[in-house]
C-alpha cells in the first residue's frame, strides 16, 4: 500500500498549526478525561503530537495507514502505553473509548459505515466514539479554505472526496446518539461524544 502522507508527514503538524492555530489541537483533547486505565482506540491519529502531554495516561491502540505517521507517532509517543498498528483498523480487542480525530473527512460514505460496523465489534456496552472534525463552513473566507484544503489533500494524498460527510447522519443511522459537542472556529471544527442507543 502506498503511503501518500510520506511527503506530509515532516511538516503536516506546523502545516496545519500554521492555517488553524491551537484549535485543532484542542478538539482532539476536548474530551479528553479520566483515561487512566481505560483502553483507547486511535483511529488515523497522524504523528500523536496532540496526544504527546499526557501520554503516560495512555494505553490501547494506535492505528495509521501511513507509515511515515505512524513512525512519528511511535516516537512522539513512545512513553504511552500504546500499542502501534498500520493498516486498516481490524476489530480483536475491546476499548472503552475510540478516537476518530479528523479521520472520518478522508473516507467515504460507505467506507465510514464500514468502519463504524467494525468500531462496534470492539467497544464495550458503555463505550464511546470520540469524533473531532471538519463541519459546514460557517462564513466566506472558511468556505474558501475548506474548497483549498480538499482540492490539496486531493492531489497531495490522493483523498477520494470532494466535500464533508454527514457524520451525523451516518452515526445515527447506525443507532449512535450525540451525548456531548463543543464548537470551534465558530463551529467549523467539532468535538463531539457519541454512545451508542
Amino acid at each position: 500500500m502506498k503511503d501518500q502522507y510520506s511527503l506530509l508527514a515532516p511538516f503536516y503538524n506546523r502545516l496545519t498549526k500554521l492555517v488553524f492555530g491551537e484549535d485543532l489541537t484542542l478538539a482532539k483533547r476536548h474530551f479528553v478525561e479520566n483515561i487512566e486505565g481505560r483502553k483507547v482506540l486511535i483511529i488515523g491519529g497522524g504523528d500523536g503530537l496532540a496526544y504527546q502531554s499526557f501520554q503516560n495516561h495512555l494505553s490501547g491502540e494506535y492505528w495509521e495507514i501511513s507509515r511515515a505517521m505512524l513512525q512519528k507517532a511511535e516516537v512522539n509517543l513512545e512513553e504511552s502505553g500504546l500499542s502501534f498498528h498500520l493498516g486498516f483498523f481490524q476489530a480483536e480487542k475491546e476499548f472503552d473509548e475510540v478516537w476518530l480525530h479528523f479521520v472520518l473527512d478522508t473516507m467515504l460514505d460507505e467506507e465510514i459505515e464500514s468502519l463504524l460496523r467494525e468500531i462496534r465489534k470492539s467497544l464495550k456496552p458503555q463505550g464511546t466514539i470520540h469524533l473531532a472534525d471538519f463541519f459546514s463552513p460557517q462564513n466566506f473566507f472558511q468556505r474558501i479554505k475548506q474548497g483549498s484544503m480538499i482540492g490539496f489533500f486531493r492531489i497531495a494524498a490522493n483523498h477520494k472526496r470532494k466535500n464533508l460527510p454527514d457524520y451525523e447522519a451516518i452515526l445515527e443511522n447506525q443507532n449512535w446518539v450525540k451525548m456531548a459537542e463543543k464548537d470551534f472556529l465558530e463551529g467549523w471544527v467539532k468535538a463531539q461524544k457519541w454512545s451508542l442507543k
